[in-house]
């Protein structure tokens, strides 16, 4: 019995000594390119620039501009044209509902925060959800970059996206340097 417990604790040890970056390594989203509709990714153009200048208020931790953008995306997802959510299969419409509507929740608890740290999860999560709702749709009216930098406070740290192959990271203005993306959501 005690070689076999020694091998399982061997397993066990190297597992949870894995250097992998354990945010991406778990299927958060799956791009699905034949969900693509040239209509729908034009539609979500005015939310992904909103998007990006909610993350130019992390970077600058600015509270008063987070939630400027917070609260726009908030207006944009409420009233996005449910006339474009017109995929052929009624799953993916519901689906794609789904998504919109689990991006304004996380706004919405965005909204609720006051402290740095919860801007910064709360912002992830918003992170998250976009791409949930990108790789549904396949997503291909532009190329979408994913960053993930660890972070003490957060097991699997904190995911953002862009256009550009290197950005800044917004979540730790100590840290200047360049940081290349992860991952490309178009690859997945």
């Amino acid at each position: 019995m005690k070689p076999y417990l020694f091998i399982v604790f061997a397993f066990f040890m190297i597992g949870c000594a894995s250097s992998e970056n354990p945010a991406l390594s778990k299927e958060l989203w799956d791009f699905s390119p034949q969900n693509n509709q040239a209509n729908f990714d034009k539609a979500c153009l005015p939310l992904l620039m909103n998007y990006q200048e909610l993350m130019k208020g992390v970077a600058a931790d600015d509270t008063a501009y987070i939630y400027n953008a917070a609260k726009t995306l908030v207006q944009l997802t409420d009233s996005f044209p449910a006339s474009l959510i017109g995929f052929k299969d009624s799953a993916l419409n519901e689906q794609v509902k789904q998504s919109i509507s689990n991006i304004n929740a996380e706004l919405q608890g965005l909204l609720a925060e006051e402290s740095p740290a919860g801007m910064h999860m709360a912002t992830n999560m918003v992170s998250i959800q976009f791409l949930n709702l990108l790789a549904t749709t396949g997503f291909k009216e532009k190329s979408i970059y994913i960053f993930n930098v660890q972070d003490a406070k957060y097991e699997d740290g904190l995911i953002w996206f862009g256009w550009n192959k290197t950005a800044n990271d917004p979540y730790h203005k100590e840290n200047k340097a360049e940081i290349t993306a992860s991952q490309f959501l178009q690859e997945n």
